[in-house]
């Protein structure tokens, strides 16, 4: 068990009803797996599958880097240096707003609401 996971499930005990920072849009984590999680997205509540190994490279992908912009666009190709590019890397679907406001509830990341919406690794994390 990765560090993300392991406060992932200290935070939360699905299901949970979460919005999104920028548009304060709703969603629901419905489940927390041994190989990641589901969450439903979008007036559809579209089921979407979010490995483990998608989750624990967060981290990563903003360590040293500061503010980076969510950058969530709804179609298949990201802005550069956004966590919509890294969240696409792993699945074709709109989910960096989402898994910002997700993850900013387990205590991984800090989200800073005024325009563009960005996110950074919380201190200390």
């Amino acid at each position: 068990m990765g560090p993300v996971e392991r406060v992932v499930r200290a935070a939360y005990q699905p299901p949970v009803r979460l919005v999104t920072a920028a548009r304060g849009a709703p969603f629901v984590l419905k489940a927390i797996r041994r190989d990641g999680l589901v969450i439903l997205l979008g007036r559809q509540e579209a089921h979407t599958p979010i490995t483990w190994e998608c989750l624990e490279g967060v981290p990563n992908f903003l360590r040293g880097r500061g503010w980076v912009r969510i950058g969530s666009r709804f179609e298949t190709d990201a802005d550069p240096g956004t966590l919509d590019e890294y969240m696409k890397g792993c699945i074709k679907r709109a989910t960096a707003g989402w898994i910002a406001a997700f993850l900013e509830g387990a205590g991984v990341v800090e989200i800073f609401r005024g325009r563009p919406t960005r996110v950074r690794l919380r201190p200390g994390y």
